[in-house]
């Protein structure tokens, strides 16, 4: 089935255009077909169902596009800006860029309920924890969840300044109980066993070393601490060969353009997030579950578990719940795991 989906989006991307709109349309359609295939609940025929949604979105978007000029570039400024900073600047920016427009409602209230249900549906708590780190924190909304479900003391850190002044702004805690600090997660500001429980929820992936992240997990954490590690999972899925599409039809499109594209659609900020850091952020790896756990050998760790429940849209908990579904689609599934520190 993969080599026909390639094929199918080999063939599709040489018809795209140059205007923007185009590609941008087609980049969030992809992202809606697997919201789509949710609703359908996963049908043995889905790949006829996407063959025909692109077979009509390219011509719709042809017509469309003969009616208005899409094609300049009005956001010169924005990549010549964006290319003089380094990967980690990069990725830090993408995501303030996206957590900014966020409402109370997906800051707290999301975030919170998500993180419980996690825990919760996986065995984890964390009431009697003293000290925790949120590893890459970005605006700090897991790292007030944290706080919320329990942890007496958590510790931020983001290498994005804009995100930790956002995320300090955000509080609603004193910074006697959650506080932020501008770092690497590849180089902790922190001694040595410093924390007994960390967050790493969704990092180390868009890093240069996932490998070095995970050693200075290790050395930060308390013997008989834990980690709750997410890094993407489902590699050669579905998922990830229309996020590399995505990214080949949006190369030199701006994050700003299709950000304000999707606001006038009428999508709400945690959509555009979980669609757009896809298709900007510059480090996309992703594993298959044995190359994590080779990973986490390396870096000391020898008792963990990988977590098969999550919030409806994880693809974990999908899996569970349909467990017919075609294997392409995302594969192995996402890599959450439970890591503890003898």
């Amino acid at each position: 089935m993969r080599t026909k989906v390639l094929k199918l989006f080999g063939d599709y991307a040489a018809k795209v255009g140059p205007g923007m709109l185009y590609r941008a349309l087609t980049a969030v359609y992809l992202f809606d077909f697997l919201d789509r295939l949710r609703t359908l609940g996963y049908p043995a025929d889905w790949y006829a169902v996407l063959e025909h949604d692109l077979e009509h979105l390219a011509a719709g978007t042809a017509m469309f596009e003969k009616m208005f000029d899409f094609s300049k570039n009005d956001f010169k400024f924005w990549l010549d800006e964006n290319g003089k900073k380094d990967l980690e600047e990069r990725t830090g920016r993408v995501y303030f860029d996206l957590w900014k427009d966020f409402g109370k409602e997906e800051f707290y209230k999301e975030a919170l309920a998500n993180l419980r249900e996690r825990f919760e549906k996986n065995g984890i708590s964390v009431a009697a924890v003293t000290h925790a780190l949120d590893d890459g924190c970005g605006s700090g909304r897991y790292s007030f969840a944290l706080k919320s479900l329990g942890c007496a003391h958590v510790q931020g850190i983001d290498i994005s300044p804009d995100s930790v002044a956002l995320a300090r702004k955000m509080s609603p805690f004193s910074p006697q109980e959650v506080e932020f600090t501008q770092g690497s997660v590849l180089k902790l500001p922190f001694a040595d066993g410093a924390f007994d429980f960390i967050l790493s929820n969704g990092v180390l992936h868009h890093t240069k070393s996932t490998e070095d992240g995970l050693l200075e997990i290790h050395r930060v954490l308390k013997n008989g601490g834990a980690c709750w590690l997410y890094l993407y999972g489902g590699k050669e899925s579905l998922f990830w060969d229309i996020v590399d599409l995505s990214r080949k039809l949006l190369d030199g499109v701006p994050q700003i353009y299709i950000q304000s594209l999707m606001k006038t659609m009428g999508y709400p900020p945690g959509r555009i997030f979980h669609r757009t850091d896809f298709f900007y952020v510059p480090v996309n790896h992703r594993y298959f579950a044995h190359e994590v756990e080779v990973m986490l050998k390396n870096a000391g760790f020898h008792d963990f578990r990988r977590l098969k429940r999550g919030v409806a849209y994880d693809w974990d908990e999908i899996i569970h719940q349909h467990p017919r579904i075609d294997p392409y689609i995302f594969g192995e599934g996402e890599m959450r795991y439970l890591v503890s520190k003898k």
